[in-house]
C-alpha cells in the first residue's frame, strides 16, 4: 500500500483533511480526536454527547502512564485564531474549572490531572501568554496545554491518512462522500469500499494483517469514517452518522475475525468509541423526535410519499437505542422513560414498503415482547408475519421487493422516476412466490407459542420459496457484499411436526456469526438498519436469544 509521501494523491488527501479541519465544529471533530487519543495509547473513559456542558470536560482519558487527562474542545473553523477577548469571555471560566476542580468520574484517577484546550484553529500569542499565567498560579493543581490545528493535522497524517487507499478511484470516492449532500442518506456502499480496503477485507485469505498492522488499520479506518462523514454530523443527520459508525464497528469485528486477532487494545477502544458515536447520534435523534408532534420534513405536500419509510426507519433506530441503553445506560432516567412510552404506543404510520422494512420492525417487536406483558407483542408479530407471507404469494399483484432494494430504488420504480439512463432492476425482477424474511418471521411467531395461528398460516407459508444467502466465512456476514457463498432456497412440506418446528425456531439452519457480534445483539440489530438483507433466520435467532434468553423454549411455554 502506498505511503502518504509516495502517493501521487497525497496533496489531494492533505487538502481534504485541511478542508475538514477548516469547516469542522467541535461536535464533528470530537469523534476523530478521541480516535487519535486511542491510537496514542490513551484509554478514553468519557466523551460528552454535547447535551450539556460538563465543566468544560468534553473528553476524559487516562494516559499510558496512568495520568488522568481532561480535554476541552473548541471549534474555530476556517483556521481562525482564538483571540484574547474570546478566551476571557468564553473559555477562561471553563478552564479555571478544568484546572481547579477534581474529576468525579468512575475509574478516573483522583490525583491532579493534565488539562488540555483543543482547537481546530490557532491560538493568538496573547492567549498563549494568558495560559502561561494561569499555569503559574500556585492554587491550580492542574496545568493546561494547548493542542491546535497543526497538531491535529499532524496526527491525522501520522495515525490514519498514510494508510488510506491512494488510487485515483479511491480518492474520487472519498471526495464524493465528503462532498455528498449532508441531508441525504449515507452513501454506505462507497464508505464500505474504502473501509474494506483499509482493513484488508478484500485481500485473499493468505494475505492477512499482523497484529501491529491490524491495529494501525483500525485507527486509519476510524479517522477516515469521522472525516469523510463530518458534513453529515454538521448537518445533524443522525441517521447517516449512526449508519457510518455502525458500519465501522461491524467492519472492525469482521477484520478481527478474518485476520485472526482478538479485539483488544486500540481495536477494542475503536469499537467502543464507534458504538459511543452511534449512541450519541441516536440519542440526539430521540431528542428531536420526543419534542415533536409529527416527523414531517421539508415540503408537507410531497412528504407523504416518504413519511411511512421515515417513520418505520425511526422506529427501528429508536428501538435499537432502547436496546443499547439497556446495555450501557446512555439516557437519563426521564428520557429513558419517555422513550419507553413512545415505543409502547400504537404506531399507525408504519409502512411495509418492502422486505427491507422487516429489519426495522423486528428490533421493535422483540423489545416490545420484553417490555409489554400483554399479548399485544405476540399479535403484532403474527400480523407482520401474515402480511409478508400473504403479499408474496405466487399470484400477488403487489409483492414486497426483496431486502436488497432500498426504499429509494423501490419508490423511483413505482413512480417511474428512475434516474436518466438507468433501468430499474426492481421492475425487472419477480418477487411473487418467494421471500427472504418470511422464514425468520415465522420462527419468531413459533416462539410466541400461538400454535393455531401458525397452523393457519402454514399452507401459504409452504407455497413460498424461502431464500437465504449464506457466506462461506462467518466474518463476511459483517460486509455489505460477500465474495463467495451459497444462495439457498427452502421449500417446506405441506405437513410438519410442531415439536420439530419449535426446535428449528430455537436452533435454525444457517452458518454462524462472528463471536464479537453474537455478544452484542443490539449491534446486530443496528447492522440490520444499515444492511437489511442481513436479517436472516440464524441471525434472528441469535438476536432473540441475546435479548430474551430462552424465549419460546419448550420448558417455558409448553408444546
Amino acid at each position: 500500500m502506498k505511503s502518504w509521501k509516495q502517493s501521487g494523491w497525497s496533496g489531494v488527501l492533505e487538502k481534504l483533511i485541511e478542508n475538514w479541519l477548516d469547516n469542522a465544529s467541535e461536535r464533528s471533530y470530537q469523534p476523530v480526536f478521541v480516535q487519535m487519543l486511542s491510537a496514542r495509547g490513551y484509554r478514553v473513559v468519557h466523551s460528552t454527547r454535547h447535551t450539556a456542558l460538563e465543566f468544560g470536560r468534553d473528553v476524559l482519558a487516562i494516559a499510558p502512564d496512568g495520568k488522568g487527562c481532561t480535554y476541552q474542545l473548541k471549534g474555530n473553523p476556517g483556521g481562525k485564531k482564538l483571540n484574547l477577548n474570546q478566551f476571557r469571555n468564553e473559555v477562561q471560566p471553563q478552564l479555571v474549572q478544568l484546572m481547579s476542580q477534581a474529576v468525579d468520574f468512575p475509574g478516573f484517577p483522583s490525583e491532579p490531572h493534565n488539562a488540555y484546550l483543543v482547537s481546530n484553529g490557532y491560538f493568538e500569542e496573547e492567549v498563549q501568554v494568558a495560559i502561561g499565567s494561569l499555569n503559574r498560579m500556585p492554587y491550580y493543581p492542574s496545568k493546561v496545554s494547548l493542542i491546535s490545528r497543526g497538531d491535529l493535522l499532524g496526527r491525522c497524517k501520522e495515525f490514519g491518512a498514510s494508510l488510506w487507499p491512494g488510487e485515483l478511484e479511491d480518492t474520487r470516492i472519498l471526495l464524493e462522500i465528503f462532498l455528498s449532500d449532508p441531508k441525504d442518506v449515507l452513501p454506505t456502499e462507497m464508505l464500505s469500499q474504502l473501509i474494506s480496503k483499509i482493513l484488508a477485507l478484500q485481500t485473499p485469505e493468505d494475505n492477512l494483517l499482523g497484529q501491529p498492522g491490524f491495529q494501525r488499520a483500525v485507527t486509519s479506518a476510524a479517522l477516515l469514517t469521522g472525516i469523510a462523514t463530518s458534513g453529515f454530523a454538521e448537518a445533524e443527520n443522525h441517521f447517516a452518522v449512526a449508519s457510518a459508525w455502525t458500519l465501522l464497528a461491524i467492519s472492525v469485528i469482521a477484520a478481527g475475525e478474518k485476520h485472526g486477532h482478538r479485539l483488544n487494545g486500540v481495536a477494542f477502544e475503536t469499537l467502543w468509541l464507534a458504538v459511543a458515536s452511534v449512541g450519541d447520534a441516536l440519542a440526539q435523534l430521540w431528542n428531536e423526535v420526543k419534542d415533536r408532534k409529527h416527523i414531517v420534513e421539508g415540503n408537507a405536500i410531497t412528504d407523504p410519499e416518504v413519511y411511512g419509510w421515515r417513520y418505520t426507519t425511526i422506529l427501528g433506530l429508536l428501538s435499537c437505542l432502547a436496546l443499547l441503553d439497556e446495555s450501557c445506560h446512555l439516557l437519563e432516567d426521564e428520557s429513558r422513560e419517555k422513550l419507553k412510552q413512545w415505543l409502547l404506543q400504537r404506531h399507525e404510520h408504519v409502512k411495509l414498503w418492502g422486505e427491507g422494512a422487516v429489519a426495522n420492525l423486528v428490533p421493535w417487536l422483540v423489545w416490545l415482547r420484553k417490555n409489554d406483558p400483554t399479548q399485544r407483542p405476540d399479535w403484532e408479530i403474527a400480523n407482520l408475519t401474515e402480511a409478508v407471507i400473504a403479499l408474496n404469494q405466487h399470484k400477488s399483484i403487489s409483492p414486497l421487493p426483496g431486502p436488497y432494494y432500498s426504499f429509494e430504488q423501490i419508490a423511483r420504480s413505482q413512480m417511474r422516476l428512475d434516474k436518466a439512463g438507468e433501468a430499474s432492476a426492481v421492475g425487472r425482477e419477480t418477487f411473487a412466490g418467494s421471500a427472504f424474511t418470511a422464514e425468520p418471521l415465522f420462527h419468531l411467531l413459533v416462539r410466541t407459542n400461538l400454535k393455531q395461528t401458525c397452523k393457519n398460516l402454514w399452507p401459504n407459508f409452504t407455497r413460498l420459496a424461502h431464500r437465504v444467502c449464506l457466506p462461506d466465512n462467518a466474518w463476511e456476514y459483517c460486509t455489505l457484499r460477500i465474495a463467495s457463498g451459497v444462495d439457498q432456497t427452502m421449500i417446506y412440506p405441506s405437513t410438519y411436526q410442531w415439536a420439530k418446528l419449535q426446535a428449528e425456531a430455537l436452533e435454525p439452519r444457517g452458518n454462524s456469526l462472528p463471536t464479537e457480534l453474537t455478544a452484542r445483539p443490539w449491534l446486530l440489530a443496528l447492522w440490520w438498519q444499515v444492511a437489511p438483507y442481513r436479517y436472516k433466520t440464524a441471525a434472528s435467532s441469535v438476536f432473540v436469544e441475546g435479548i430474551l434468553p430462552g424465549w419460546g423454549a419448550w420448558g417455558n411455554l409448553g408444546a
